[in-house]
């Protein structure tokens, strides 16, 4: 019998280089930020409330947020339903409630919970810590008195109302609790569904993205849709008008942006980017080198944004200028690399105006330098020259 083979991408197994995004910015509200656009109910609430609207699909609980909210423990989801058993008071929920559908701000983790032991039953209780005769049980083995019990139980739950978008990722970003802080992608899933959230999943799977970074970016965590929110972002707004406070905010503007975009044209250049990084580059694509002959390094994200971006915007004279001088292409960014400045634009607070200018207009002088059959070097001042 044939093993299917498991692909590394649903696992932790990476290839991808660790990355400061730290900002100018980084902790700090810079920009100007008025509480009062911030609109919250808190009304009467119950665990059989929130069981209906997710039995009617009235809650976000789509196939994205079901793989991230498996991520607690069936021990750890047991518990809850203990906790509520025995009546403990359970920490608030919030839910962005911009849309018919309501998306899960904090209390993920319980709502799927409460999801699998209530509505799809597909779980029995196990090591509770002192409810230990209901091991075993499911929610219809319960007696009615139990599952009363269950069903009536308060809960607290805030409502957050139309709110600008810098509002509702700032309340995604600190209000998580229960020991889960969800990765600024997953935060971003959460806040644009929809055409955002279907346009980044496309791209995510393109059989070029994943052939070229050699399926070594996982989809736990959805860490392969934060290269997909790079590109798109910087493809839509442009480097020269990075002017946020730090990285989130900016690609935060870019799925505004996204919302109002050609998807077309940013997928047919997208595909172009990936074929033309592999043309040029194989196996190397999106990885730092400083000479020929070392180990390859990891997969490096900034560098990847960079690469993607400026490919993706090259004509076809361009594209045939640079498959023709691909070695002379790579022997420059070879030169490149080896310039600290340049290097730490790529893995050294990424997420700040400097950095991010040099990472990119760097690599654009190069690249049209190679177009024109030009060898560079780096100066002493950091500057691109002819040799």
């Amino acid at each position: 019998m044939k093993h299917q083979k498991k692909d590394n991408r649903e696992t932790d197994v990476t290839d991808v280089e660790e990355e400061d995004t730290s900002s100018d910015g980084s902790g700090v509200i810079t920009h100007p930020f008025k509480p009062n656009e911030i609109q919250m109910d808190t009304p009467p609430f119950t665990v059989g409330y929130l069981v209906d609207m997710i039995e009617h699909n009235e809650i976000n609980m789509n196939a994205d947020f079901q793989r991230s909210g498996e991520l607690w423990t069936r021990e750890k989801q047991c518990r809850l339903i203990e906790s509520i058993l025995l009546g403990l008071p359970l920490p608030a929920f919030y839910f962005d409630t911009n849309s018919s559908v309501w998306d899960i701000i904090d209390g993920l983790q319980r709502c799927c919970s409460i999801k699998n032991f209530c509505v799809d039953k597909t779980m029995k209780l196990k090591d509770l810590e002192y409810l230990t005769d209901m091991n075993g049980l499911g929610f219809d083995d319960l007696s009615r008195s139990l599952q009363r019990s269950i069903i009536m139980r308060p809960i607290t739950v805030n409502l957050l109302k139309k709110s600008p978008s810098e509002v509702r990722y700032i309340l995604f970003k600190r209000l998580n609790t229960a020991g889960l802080e969800l990765k600024p992608q997953e935060i971003r899933n959460a806040m644009y569904q929809g055409k955002v959230a279907d346009v980044i999943k496309e791209l995510s799977t393109m059989p070029e993205f994943i052939k070229a970074t050699e399926g070594k970016i996982p989809t736990k965590r959805m860490q392969d849709r934060d290269f997909i929110y790079r590109f798109v972002s910087f493809y839509l707004k442009g480097y020269t008008n990075y002017d946020t406070p730090d990285l989130d905010t900016f690609l935060n503007n870019g799925m505004d942006l996204l919302e109002k975009s050609d998807i077309q044209d940013i997928t047919q250049n997208f595909r172009k980017a990936l074929q033309l990084a592999m043309d040029i580059f194989g196996v190397d694509a999106f990885r730092r080198r400083t000479d020929k002959i070392a180990p390859r390094g990891p997969i490096n994200k900034a560098y990847f944004e960079v690469i993607t971006v400026n490919f993706a915007k090259t004509n076809k004279e361009e594209e045939q200028m640079l498959r023709r001088n691909s070695e002379l292409f790579k022997d420059n960014l070879i030169k490149l690399m080896r310039c600290k400045h340049y290097s730490d634009s790529l893995s050294r607070g990424t997420g700040t105006k400097e950095r991010v200018n040099v990472r990119f207009s760097f690599f654009y002088q190069v690249m049209q330098k190679s177009i024109h059959g030009q060898k560079i070097r780096i100066g002493n001042d950091n500057k691109i020259e002819d040799c």
